[in-house]
């Protein structure tokens, strides 16, 4: 059974090397072209779901259908298969064949699924966004005749209803969609080649909140358009500089009281790597009441039970703007403020990139990607406690001040100089 990337050359030019030979699809999990003496023929590997025994079956032949038909057919039957179909009517589906070509809704579902094998941490908004905003449109439009106007009716519908930014995160998507689809087969070309975003992009935001409107946010908060959970996950936005989705999504099983730490799963992280956040007592005065007050795995739960969403977290925001009363603000912009109060107190720019986990940081040369495999927990607690006392003078209304910098590094408790390296 060789395994082997099949193209349109490889199938077209193929040749038996005993009286049947089946090629096993590198791209597309169970396919497999069946090639004798007197055909080449489209089958399939699947988990028969009532016995869980391994079956095959052929299901048309070349070149009546084409390798991105197969692919397509065979992405949507095993889908089917795993949803519980019986066996011999999953037979009986594959053999009746597709539908006369294959579509744009068959290709996002090709690439959705590849998406999910392959464990991409935005997997969820992208079926989202295929299923809201490109399926509706131009989900008939079969692959042959697939051109880019047919794109920019997708992203001109997203911009009629006035919503720049996701145009333009529409139009990632489907280049992203098209260059898939041609490096796999389903394509001939790809129509979102060098293909510009329909609306000019934003500035990148550079919103960090004053010592002021950090006080006036955390008493507001109380008034927000908010779950308690959402309010106290905000604030620990704030107190930790971790990412929202981070918060949201934090669970019991990932804190360690007894060594004040809180331990992200690299699934859960962006850079797919662990990463450990030093927990304050501002931090952990937080934390452990909600502890108490529940007993769900997620420590902010949603109203299923289930943790917070990132996207849940922003419309709370959004709907509370008013309530809380400062100009424009977002859960992010919590993250920068964290950041920009640790600088102004002195923290290195090294060390700050530690505590919010930057891909910049951790991976920014083979030293500190490979070989340098000191965890920073000291630098980190050091840093995240100086900027917790801050934090509590603030939101008590004492004082704020930011330090000179040759007395923070001081209070930062980390010697850098010769007396370190003595050590």
């Amino acid at each position: 059974m060789p395994r082997v990337r099949l193209t349109d050359r490889f199938v077209a030019g193929v040749k038996p090397t005993a009286a049947q030979t089946d090629y096993f699809d590198d791209v597309t999990p169970g396919l497999f072209l069946r090639v004798s003496a007197k055909r080449k023929a489209w089958g399939l590997l699947f988990t028969r779901p009532g016995d869980g025994k391994r079956a095959r079956t052929t299901f048309g032949t070349y070149p009546e259908k084409s390798l991105s038909d197969a692919r397509a057919r065979a992405i949507l039957l095993k889908d089917g298969v795993s949803d519980g179909v019986d066996a011999r009517q999953a037979v009986q589906q594959i053999k009746a064949g597709p539908k006369a070509e294959t579509t744009v809704e068959d290709l996002t579902t090709a690439f959705i699924t590849d998406r999910r094998r392959r464990d991409r941490r935005t997997v969820d908004d992208m079926e989202r966004v295929m299923k809201a905003d490109v399926v509706p449109v131009i989900g008939t439009v079969a692959l042959s005749h697939l051109h880019r106007r047919d794109l920019v009716k997708v992203t001109d519908a997203v911009l009629n209803r006035g919503a720049k930014t996701q145009a333009n995160r529409v139009a990632a998507l489907l280049k992203a969609m098209t260059a898939w689809g041609l490096d796999n087969g389903y394509l001939e070309s790809d129509p979102g080649h060098r293909w510009k975003p329909p609306s000019e992009a934003k500035a990148p935001r550079e919103r960090a909140l004053t010592s002021g409107e950090i006080a006036t946010l955390w008493r507001a908060l109380e008034k927000a358009d908010a779950s308690r959970w959402t309010i106290e996950a905000l604030r620990l936005c704030l107190i930790t500089g971790a990412r929202q989705g981070e918060v949201a999504g934090m669970m019991r099983s990932e804190l360690d009281l007894d060594e004040r730490l809180w331990r992200i799963p690299a699934e859960r992280s962006k850079n797919k790597r662990e990463h450990v956040v030093p927990l304050s007592n501002l931090a952990l005065s937080v934390i452990e009441p909600v502890l108490k007050a529940h007993k769900l795995p997620a420590l902010f739960p949603g109203p299923r039970g289930t943790p917070l969403t990132n996207s849940g977290v922003a419309r709370a925001v959004q709907r509370s703007q008013k309530a809380i009363g400062l100009a424009k603000w977002t859960a992010h912009d919590l993250r920068r403020t964290a950041a920009t109060q640790m600088a102004e107190l002195g923290v290195s720019p090294f060390d700050i990139g530690l505590v919010l986990n930057h891909v910049s940081t951790t991976k920014a040369s083979i030293t500190t990607s490979v070989y340098a495999r000191y965890d920073y927990a000291k630098e980190k607690r050091a840093a995240l406690d100086l900027w917790a006392e801050r934090l509590s003078a603030i939101i008590a209304g004492g004082s704020a001040e930011v330090l000179p910098l040759n007395k923070s590094k001081k209070r930062y408790g980390i010697s850098r100089g010769k007396k370190a390296a003595a050590a």
